[in-house]
């Protein structure tokens, strides 16, 4: 991945990180290691550095093996999961994830619309 790649999910990752009870915005690669983004600023992680970097290969992990399904089912658009503490929600974006922490209460429909269309002006642009 080159240096302006990272720099325009950064700003992607910054840009949706300004919606409402959004915490985290990570773009996770092939390996499970976050590549850009990451904590509001002011917010609280609820894990650990430890932890965080599991949760990123276990997102990973949790993906591929999706997809193992996908010339049945299709591709996969998003997987959401909302639990008491955390909503979370992984967005495939070519060969990485954004993977999205936010509060339990927030519109995953929302997040995950703004998701797309951010993360798909990034591809737009580096095409041209």
């Amino acid at each position: 991945m080159t240096e302006k790649q990272v720099k325009e999910l950064e700003k992607a990752c910054t840009e949706l990180l300004k919606l409402d009870k959004i915490r985290h915005v990570g773009v996770i690669n092939k390996l499970g290691q976050r590549v850009a983004g990451g904590f509001k600023k002011g917010v609280k992680p609820l894990v650990n550095e430890k932890q965080l970097r599991m949760v990123y290969m276990q997102m990973r992990l949790d993906f591929e093996m999706r997809k193992e399904l996908d010339k049945i089912l299709g591709p996969i658009d998003y997987i959401a999961s909302r639990r008491t503490n955390q909503l979370i929600i992984s967005v495939p974006d070519r060969d990485d994830i954004v993977l999205i922490s936010a509060e339990p209460d927030a519109d995953d429909k929302i997040i995950i619309k703004k998701a797309e269309e951010l993360f798909d002006d990034i591809h737009i642009k580096t095409v041209k």
